[in-house]
């Protein structure tokens, strides 16, 4: 009989390349434009028009002009023309009025584009009436980059030198910065950089488009709103700059920018537009990591902020981070020319020199060493409504009320009369040799009124021990608080961030306030809430709600609902219609249930759909659909392109595909990019490859990381390797995490250890619940385990099961039991069913067993 081996009972399963993805989802909307308004579209409607007047007039004009004329015609033929042009008539007046109001339709929704693209452009910042170029653009504040230190009293005696920007420093991205925006100049493209609060992230940016594309004109919407409105109505930005400066404000509210948006920007290569941003790297992460909750790679963050990475993924990122010892040494060549300079480097310590310029350390000495405790609870309170996401404006009554959890009962209690108005004044008050930096300034769209108070932005990144505002402090009262007194539309992001925070009941009511308002996102975000909460009653109604709206993320999540309901053909139905509202994600979905449907050719024309658009996860999706339509080639070429918009799963699909091509380099390569990227299944699969090709010590390291990443899939193979090596008593504890996780090939192999040590018993309970959850090779485990203590009846039951599902082994080993019992012909046609399989043992003991009959 088969001995059973280690490598027989580690699954073949388990330890193949993962590559699948999870296909529903339910992220917002994109929604695409028309370019009707552009050239020949913009003329066709009227020529349309203009053909079916002249029709009607025809028809209309002939039956008077048959009837009055007196042609030689026989009378009856002049009666029937008579009728006919007057049957048509009565027939064409309708069409022709369809299509005129339908035409008119068009023709206004594209005047109103027109006229808030207007509108949009009448709000931009101008110099002499026109669209600035870069050169001329030298407004600090208008840039948003920080004020510096003053110059001393005498500091620009013998020096030329500006009284708003100290002499710029040249930072070590600088060159690749600049070749990239050089390298989009024919084509444009999106440009990020990434870096906490004064690391000089705007100035370099403004440097940057100085030198690489001066005579290029600068754009600054103050919002997505904006920018939306000039994309859609066909605004000529040709060779312009748009600048996004902190760009976290254009991904939240509820006029959001678009994924969608930018690529109609980005992908007219004829008329190219270069963006620029900056963001912090913790807004960064929070809007760009998914969270899961489980194995599969949707997740609650990705949900949520899954508009806002998809955004984020069509940029080119750069990070500035903490100064470099060539960039102080630069500056150390400018302090003799620019005073300011020579201050801030005498001072140099763990901030940059851009921080330094800011008065960062300043700022943050105030803050934490108060001589005032009202103005630093304020202060306190307006830093940490912007860390839960509050608008940059934060109004006094949040202010007030928030800084009263950051004081003591006696505090409180002592408190004189006038301390608010004196707590502000003392917040407010520019820290030393600052030019007017302050912890807290006032903002106001009037005058005589002040809105609220901004916190400057060094507070709201300063997160060390010693800071007053700690995450610690961030109470269930302070969020209830918030949510209480903040407007409507600040809820809606306000519960965003409650939700990344896992403090659901917290998100929910924030969003209950925005939807209460009308806001269809945050009704969409409360029934995707529910849905995760298994509320599915709860669930659909806001789904519903937001569907109503006309929200094409609440029409897609009632068709998850459903089709999670085995209501497949509601499900069709409301995937069909988020699809023609412009949800990509209703067209992979739909796609994804019609080919389930094998209704593969409608499949196929969403999923088309889906991808055309440019979203990575349609086009990583399609993929799968062609790959297992066999056409691997249009797979790999849509993978291709996902992974070069950033998709992580296109990056680890295509190196499976590549993989099994036999192109192992090429598939190391998208692992490794992906892999560096934090994709789990890649750094598993990058683990595979380097332990099949015999590097044991780097499978053993990217083995690690993605277990420790949660990965039981690597958990498995790690405990594999750790076996390999002797290592058994690490290997036993990774196979128990992946075990307890609900690996069944854990199970299996962690039965398989308890058996060699000679706990059947153990390993017989471990084998059950593997076998029971499907896993053959447990059955075979099972069967063989069975067959060694005597109970022939119940392996060759295990063994059969085994067997039906497809594993050769248990063909094999069931056949050898039957022949023991005599049943030789029920064994023949298990060699033979294995042996077709390419079971070589099967194949020999079938050759036995007929010559044995002979």
């Amino acid at each position: 009989m088969e001995a059973l081996s280690l490598a027989q009972s580690l699954s073949s399963a388990s330890r193949r390349l993962r590559s699948r993805s999870y296909f529903w989802s339910m992220a917002p909307a994109l929604r695409t434009v028309d370019d009707d308004d552009m050239g020949w579209g913009r003329l066709r409607p009227w020529l349309a028009l203009f053909g079916t007047l002249v029709a009607v007039a025809v028809l209309t004009a002939a039956p008077a002009g048959v009837s009055a004329g007196e042609l030689p015609w026989p009378k009856w033929l002049v009666a029937g023309v008579v009728a006919g042009g007057g049957a048509l008539v009565a027939v064409w007046t309708p069409l022709v009025k369809a299509r005129t109001d339908a035409l008119a339709a068009r023709t206004t929704r594209a005047a109103e584009r027109h006229a808030a693209a207007e509108g949009a452009l009448n709000r931009l910042p101008t110099v002499k009436g026109k669209i600035p170029l870069v050169e001329d653009v030298t407004d600090r504040a208008l840039l948003g980059i920080h004020e510096a230190i003053p110059l001393p009293a005498d500091g620009m005696i013998g020096h030329d030198l500006s009284v708003e920007l100290p002499t710029y420093v040249p930072r070590d991205i600088d060159a690749d910065l600049r070749a990239a925006l050089e390298a989009r100049r024919r084509t444009g493209g999106f440009v990020l950089l990434v870096g906490p609060a004064a690391a000089g992230k705007t100035r370099c940016a403004y440097e940057a488009i100085r030198a690489a594309l001066p005579h290029w004109r600068l754009f600054v919407p103050g919002d997505a709103a904006t920018l939306t409105e000039l994309v859609t109505g066909g605004a000529d930005l040709k060779h312009s700059v748009v600048w996004l400066n902190e760009t976290q404000n254009f991904l939240s509210g509820p006029d959001r920018l678009k994924a969608s948006t930018l690529r109609q920007l980005l992908v007219d290569a004829a008329h190219p537009v270069i963006l620029i941003g900056t963001i912090w790297p913790t807004t960064y992460d929070q809007l760009r990591t998914s969270a899961s909750s489980s194995e599969s790679e949707s997740g609650e963050r990705e949900e949520v902020n899954k508009e806002a990475r998809e955004v984020l993924d069509l940029a080119r990122r750069f990070s500035l981070g903490t100064w470099s010892n060539h960039e102080w040494a630069r500056a150390e060549e400018l302090t003799s020319s620019d005073p300011r300079i020579a201050q801030a480097s005498r001072y140099r310590g763990e901030a940059g020199l851009a921080q330094m310029l800011s008065a960062a350390p300043e700022l943050i000495h105030r803050w934490e060493q108060a001589d005032n405790v009202f103005g630093q609870a304020l202060i306190t309170a307006a830093v940490v409504a912007r860390r839960c996401n509050h608008p940059d404006t934060v109004p006094i009554p949040v202010i007030a009320a928030l800084a009263q959890e950051f004081l003591t009962g006696a505090q409180r209690a002592t408190a004189p009369e006038e301390w608010l108005a004196d707590a502000l004044t003392w917040a407010c008050r520019p820290v030393h040799h600052s030019g007017g930096i302050a912890p807290l300034r006032a903002v106001a769209e009037a005058i005589g009124r002040v809105d609220g108070y901004q916190a400057s932005d060094i507070l709201v990144d300063h997160t060390a021990p010693s800071a007053p505002a700690s995450e610690e402090q961030i109470t269930p009262e302070v969020w209830r608080i918030l949510v209480k007194l903040a407007a409507p539309e600040a809820c809606l992001p306000i519960g965003t961030r409650a939700f990344s925070m896992r403090l659901r009941p917290e998100a929910a009511v924030a969003w209950k306030r925005a939807a209460d308002a009308g806001s269809t996102r945050a009704m969409y975000y409360l029934g995707f809430l529910r849905h995760e909460q298994g509320d599915t009653d709860a669930a659909r109604t806001w789904y519903t709600h937001a569907a109503d709206a006309g929200n094409a993320s609440g029409l897609n999540g009632l068709g998850v609902l459903l089709r999670e309901q085995g209501d497949t053909d509601a499900a069709r139905a409301w995937y069909t219609r988020a699809s023609d509202a412009g949800s990509i994600e209703g067209m992979y979905n739909l796609a994804f249930l019609l080919n389930e449907q094998g209704d593969t050719d409608a499949a196929r024309t969403w999923y088309t759909r889906a991808a055309s658009t440019g979203h990575a996860d349609a086009m990583h999706n399609f993929g799968f659909f062609l790959s297992d339509q066999g056409d691997t080639d249009a797979a790999r070429t849509w993978w291709q392109r996902a992974a070069d918009a950033g998709n992580t799963k296109a990056m680890n699909s295509l190196g499976f595909l590549l993989h099994e091509q036999g192109d192992t380099d090429a598939a190391r390569t998208w692992w490794q990019r992906a892999a560096d990227a934090g994709n789990t299944e890649a750094m598993h699969n990058l683990g595979f490859l380097l332990h099949e090709q015999g590097d044991t010590d780097a499978a053993r390291s990217w083995y690690t990381r993605a277990a420790d990443a949660g990965n039981t899939g690597a958990m498995h193979n790690l405990g594999f390797l750790l076996h390999e090596q002797g290592d058994t008593d690490a290997a036993r504890t990774w196979w128990q995490r992946a075990a307890d996780a609900g690996n069944t090939d854990a199970m299996n192999s962690l039965g398989f250890f308890l058996h060699e040590q000679g706990d059947t018993d153990a390993a017989r309970s471990w084998y059950t619940r593997a076998a029971d959850a499907g896993n053959t090779d447990a059955m075979h485990s099972l069967g063989f385990l069975l067959r060694k203590q005597g109970d022939t009846d119940a392996a060759r039951s295990w063994y059969t099961r085994a067997a039906d599902a497809g594993n050769t082994s248990s063909m094999y080993n069931l056949g050898n039991l039957l022949r023991a019992q005599g049943d030789t012909d029920a064994a023949r046609s298990w060699y033979t069913r294995a042996a077709d399989a390419g079971h070589t043992k099967a194949a020999t003991a079938l050759d036995r067993l007929n010559q044995a009959e002979i």
